[in-house]
């Protein structure tokens, strides 16, 4: 009897059974709840803001002057700044309402365009818009990289001090004014191999692509609320990135001329999956930054076989 009795306490009742279930059924729900919230807000925003971003289409006729080239490979460049700056809230980097905490993502996408922007920014203006290695620099363009865009990004002014983006504007507005000259044959554009070959190895290098690589290192070891922030940031690199290598592929014909179809396919495809990816969550194991340095690296294989075929 007492056997019975056990067996019969052991067995949950009809009665309890439900009130796991519905207990379990309340907490799946909320849990939907909560993951369609966060995905509906961020649907919102994207109504708002732009999250994803189209590769920058350049104008390219037969017969092309070498001054209409560089003033589209220009335009390549500094499309992605431009359209930071012209976003529905601005630089976000250096914002005092909405900055680098309160919009974080887009802060750091921002910080990765503009260090891209500089460094090849730089590369045009001592290698490709000069005559030669002895020859002057452009000034206007001169004057951009070195007084405008070398403000670091989160620099806000107040009192009268410049800030970074009223710094960065200005320079556009420079290198609005080359491009002006080059149509007027007032300035010098001399893209050759050597300098395709010179901008693949910057894009290549420490300071673009390498930058974007090391900002993911050891990405297991990062804090998620760091790890996002350092995905988005190698994610503004890459959409510079992609703009250049685009122009440049498109405008020299000789490039394609070398068997790089493939190539180019390829990495265009892995940049994409890089400046597409916006996933609701982020974490050091799951959509981590191990995922984005794999596209990275086979980007940099495809972008290096591009350039070495310019050597061949």
């Amino acid at each position: 009897m007492n056997i019975t009795q056990n067996l019969q306490k052991a067995v949950p009742s009809r009665e309890r059974m439900l009130i796991v279930g519905r207990t379990l059924g309340v907490q799946v729900l909320l849990f939907l709840g909560i993951l369609f919230a966060v995905w509906g807000s961020q649907k919102l925003y994207t109504l708002i803001d732009r999250v994803k971003f189209p590769a920058f289409q350049v104008n390219v006729a037969e017969g092309m002057s070498d001054e209409d080239k560089g003033v589209e490979l220009l335009s390549a460049l500094t499309h992605r700044l431009e359209a930071e700056l012209g976003s529905t809230f601005g630089l976000t980097t250096n914002d005092i309402i909405f900055n680098r905490w309160v919009l974080d993502n887009r802060a750091y996408r921002q910080f990765g365009s503009y260090v891209a922007t500089k460094m090849l920014f730089d590369n045009y203006s001592t290698n490709i818009a000069k005559l030669g290695a002895n020859d002057r620099e452009n000034n206007d363009l001169y004057e951009a990289r070195m007084n405008n865009l070398s403000m670091g990004p989160k620099r806000w002014g107040i009192l009268g001090l410049p800030s970074a983006e009223g710094n960065y504007k200005k320079a556009l507005s420079k290198a609005e004014k080359y491009k002006k000259d080059l149509k007027a044959g007032k300035a010098v554009y001399n893209c050759r191999t050597d300098d395709l070959y010179s901008a693949l190895n910057v894009i290549l290098g420490e300071t673009v692509l390498g930058y974007a690589q090391g900002l993911l290192n050891n990405s297991q070891d990062i804090p998620f609320y760091t790890l996002d922030n350092r995905i988005y940031e190698a994610q503004g690199v890459v959409y510079v990135v992609r703009d250049y290598l685009k122009a440049m592929y498109e405008l020299y014909p000789e490039i394609a001329a070398k068997n790089n179809k493939q190539n180019m396919d390829e990495a265009m495809h892995y940049m994409d999956l890089i400046c597409n990816y916006d996933p609701l969550y982020i974490t050091s194991w799951f959509n981590s930054g191990e995922l984005i340095i794999s596209y990275l690296l086979f980007t940099r294989n495809r972008i290096a076989d591009i350039r070495d075929s310019l050597r061949i």
